[in-house]
């Protein structure tokens, strides 16, 4: 019965202490720092702090849940409106990079009008049937625009004007372009850097392969194909192709070739000029821009 009493008996000094510690507390409070009982206050503050900060800690994730089950209807809300507020700025910002890339690519058109010594008439890529089986696109100028078949198609780039293709059929308000990778199409091109020239040929599934290269040629991957640009050649000189993408050497069996990688994205193909021949006057023809 003593053994047992001792929990007990301890437990209600704890008590007593506690409470005598919070009655010394309040009234050397009440009574300001210099009152009789300052001294003991300032011990049973000390000795009360350790046991607050425990029942405190303890008590804390009790309170933080009630506290977060009290906002959880205000923070839904807010939460919503962030992801609409999110939704918002990444539609204008989408929109605003957009206009900004639409914007850079009809300057690089204007760029190419100023670079290359023959009219222009720009145009928007109203149809494209890029495919295996087919290499072409559609735009909006035809006859009376001034364009005619086998005239050049270019786009801008950030180093000049890139090689599209040719015109192969035309309506007066549209024409139909067939793209350089198609399986039909040739150009003759050389590299940049060498001033070598062959042949290039559309193979319609991306890179296209260029052949009657000399034999002692050494050709490096990136390597700057453009156009020959022959005195009674399809395109004017000069306007670049792409990059070599691999170089095969001479065999036994065949011959050496390069392969080359358009400059052009084909698939997202939205504006391109067609090259006029210099004497068609495009200031009479109504038309010019997209």
């Amino acid at each position: 019965m003593v053994v047992r009493s001792k929990p007990r008996s301890t437990r209600l000094l704890l008590v007593v202490l506690v409470s005598l510690s919070l009655a010394v507390i309040t009234v050397d409070y009440r009574q300001g720092q210099d009152g009789p009982l300052a001294g003991l206050g300032r011990t049973s503050l000390s000795m009360m702090a350790p046991l607050q900060r425990a029942v405190t800690n303890a008590t804390r994730p009790v309170g933080d849940f009630f506290m977060s089950i009290a906002h959880l209807p205000s923070l839904s809300r807010d939460k919503r409106d962030l992801e609409n507020e999110v939704v918002s700025l990444r539609a204008k910002i989408s929109e605003g990079t957009a206009l900004e890339s639409e914007a850079t690519r009809l300057r690089q058109l204007l760029d190419i009008a100023n670079a290359i010594d023959s009219p222009l008439v720009n145009a928007l890529v109203i149809g494209n049937g890029v495919s295996n089986f087919e290499n072409i696109i559609t735009i909006d100028r035809g006859s009376a625009n001034g364009i005619a078949i086998d005239m050049p198609v270019v786009t801008g780039g950030d180093t000049g004007a890139r090689l599209v293709g040719r015109v192969v059929a035309v309506a007066s308000n549209a024409a139909t372009v067939m793209l350089i990778t198609d399986r039909d199409a040739a150009t003759a091109a050389r590299l940049v850097d060498t001033r070598q020239a062959g042949l290039l040929q559309g193979r319609g599934d991306g890179d296209m392969v260029m052949s009657f290269l000399k034999e002692d040629v050494a050709v490096k991957p990136g390597a700057v194909v453009e156009t020959n640009g022959y005195q009674n050649g399809l395109y004017p000189p000069g306007i670049t192709i792409g990059e070599v993408s691999r170089f095969v050497p001479a065999t036994s069996t065949s011959e050496l070739y390069v392969t080359v990688r358009p400059a052009v994205d084909f698939s997202a193909l939205d504006y391109v000029a067609v090259v006029l021949k210099p004497a068609v006057d495009v200031s009479a023809l109504g038309g010019g821009q997209p």
